[in-house]
């Protein structure tokens, strides 16, 4: 009977340390069940049985990237046209002759258009961040809901009927 229990907890150990937890953290980063922190092609080998969650990995990254160029540019053009505008005065010399100089005063027109695209840029940029932390969130969970559920558990199982001098029996291979 205690052979019984010690084969079936090794089982259960065996089954429970092949499954592997991801977890979230903040800015799209995933750790492993260690708290270790797996680079984007390691998650995408662990999701290549599952071509929905890779997809929308892959999604959530692209989104990742196409906010980070937004805010980022949008930032600088803000910027930008913010130094632009303190440092142009809006007075221009017209020259009238013999060097000399009319001073005009053209005005200053900040803020420009450079400013307002900026400022959309980053406007927009801001539900994309959201969006792919979202995408992420729900693929780690649902990477983790079907682990739990033990559906992807083995990729190979295979079933051998073995004979040998001292009887007969079943080999279950599961890889």
């Amino acid at each position: 009977m205690i052979k019984k229990i010690v084969t079936f907890l090794l089982l259960i150990s065996a089954l429970q340390s092949f499954s592997q937890k991801l977890i979230y953290k903040s800015n799209g980063n995933i750790l492993n069940s260690e708290n270790q922190k797996i680079s984007p092609n390691q998650v995408r080998e662990l999701l290549t049985n599952n071509e929905n969650l890779l997809a929308n990995y892959n999604a959530g990254r692209s989104k990742k990237t196409a906010g980070n160029i937004l805010l980022i540019g949008g930032i600088s053009l803000l910027i930008a046209d913010l130094a632009r505008g303190v440092t142009d005065s809006g007075i221009t010399g017209k020259p009238v002759g013999n060097g000399q100089y009319v001073l005009q005063d053209e005005g200053n027109n900040y803020p420009s258009f450079i400013t307002y695209v900026g400022l959309a840029a980053v406007l927009v940029a801001i539900p994309i961040k959201i969006g792919f932390s979202k995408k992420i969130k729900n693929v780690v969970a649902d990477y983790n809901n079907s682990k739990a559920t033990c559906n992807y558990q083995f990729d190979k199982q295979k079933l051998d009927f073995i004979t040998n001098s001292k009887g007969i029996g079943f080999r279950l291979t599961l890889n």
